[in-house]
């Protein structure tokens, strides 16, 4: 397992199973062995998987009931949440007009009906709803940027922020009405902070804070401890 994602409006967890090539959905409350809910597998879904990545990252939008799936080479599939066994994908997001390179992250904001995929060095924003060779509405990407290839990022859909881990050591927000080479919004320079360079992220909107994971691999960690979790209080974003 290389991904999971946390439905809260069904109380369902998505996760991945990159070397079975398939998309398990758990209830919430599932515990020890217990089997999913459903399971997407098969020739028709078009998902591929490697050791090495494959559908290793998951994303799911519980308003419009959806799963998104990053596979290789460079497309996003798209699957009705209730799906199940061997199924074909509703859309497809993929090809050289896309601009997506690789298995890239991607975060939904159903509010401002915009699909967000991490590509390289680029913050590609979609329609939620583009299919095929479609171009994307807008690109963040540049030095003043500084964006770079992402492992974890966050959308907060009420505010319609983009919120991203590794940008130079830093976690940054930027607006989904963002385009071209624009600076973030909000920083926090984490790794001058703390030593540590991020890279899991959870929003805590009920508290207004940012919740890191840690791994120290980057960088020296302080006094050697490896495995950290890091909370900041960030009221702007909220």
């Amino acid at each position: 397992m290389h991904s999971f994602a946390y439905d809260s409006l069904h109380d369902e967890i998505v996760v991945t199973s990159p070397l079975v090539q398939a998309i398990l959905t758990f209830r919430g409350g599932a515990d020890g062995e217990e089997p999913p809910l459903r399971v997407i597998q098969g020739p028709h879904t078009r998902i591929q998987g490697t050791d090495h990545g494959g559908n290793d990252k998951v994303n799911i939008d519980p308003v419009n009931n959806e799963i998104y799936i990053p596979v290789v080479p460079d497309s996003v599939l798209v699957f009705d949440r209730n799906a199940n066994g061997d199924v074909a994908p509703k859309r497809v997001l993929g090809g050289p007009d896309t601009q997506i390179r690789g298995v890239s992250a991607v975060a939904v904001d159903p509010v401002h009906n915009a699909l967000v995929v991490n590509s390289g060095n680029s913050l590609l924003i979609f329609d939620r709803t583009a299919s095929g060779n479609a171009k994307p509405k807008a690109v963040i990407e540049g030095p003043k940027s500084g964006i770079a290839t992402i492992h974890g990022f966050q959308v907060y859909p009420p505010k319609g922020w983009i919120i991203t881990g590794n940008v130079e050591g830093a976690i940054c927000a930027w607006s989904v009405d963002d385009n071209g080479d624009v600076p973030p919004r909000w920083k926090i320079p984490v790794e001058k902070l703390t030593g540590y360079v991020a890279s899991g992220i959870a929003l805590d909107p009920v508290h207004k804070e940012i919740i890191l994971s840690a791994a120290g691999q980057r960088s020296r960690p302080p006094r050697n401890i490896m495995n950290i979790v890091i909370t900041f209080s960030w009221p702007e974003i909220f």
